[in-house]
Formats: C-alpha cells, structure tokens, sequence
C-alpha cells in the first residue's frame, strides 16, 4: 500500500468540495482516509485560507452537530494552477 503525501489528500479534499460543500464524514469516504487526517488537513487548510469550515448544529439525517467544508476563493485560484 502506498503511503499518500499530505499534499495529495489537501488537493483531493479541495477538488472534492470545489463543486458543493461536504462534511468530515462524506470526505473521509471519498478519499478512503481517517477522519482524524481529514480533521487535521482541513484545518491547515484553513489556516492557508483554502476552506472555510463551519459547524452546524444540526444535521438533517441524525440531528447531531457536524462540520460543513466549503471551498474559498483562494482555494479555486490554488486548484486553477495545479
């Protein structure tokens, strides 16, 4: 098995929430990766100004807080070059 670069899973999270917002849990399925390495990458990306994450008090399924990933700007403009 082949061990992915922080950078590939940073990419493969903004192409994921370029087209619609997504949770922690829906990007820890779609790039086969923990929910503690999602938690941990898109709070750095954050920090770079690449996603904006934002807690909801109540998902619709469950009725459980979740976070929501929404791509920025900055994000877009980052993808575009890549």
């Amino acid at each position: 098995m082949i061990k992915r670069s922080s950078f590939d899973i940073k990419k493969k999270i903004l192409s994921l929430v370029k087209s619609s917002p997504l949770t922690f849990a829906q990007l820890e399925r779609k790039t086969n990766t923990g929910y503690n390495t999602i938690k941990n990458n898109c709070d750095e990306l954050e920090l770079y100004g690449f996603v904006n994450i934002e807690k909801k008090e109540k998902h619709p399924k469950s009725g459980r807080p979740f976070y929501q990933v929404k791509i920025t700007n900055k994000g877009r403009e980052f993808l575009r070059e890549k």
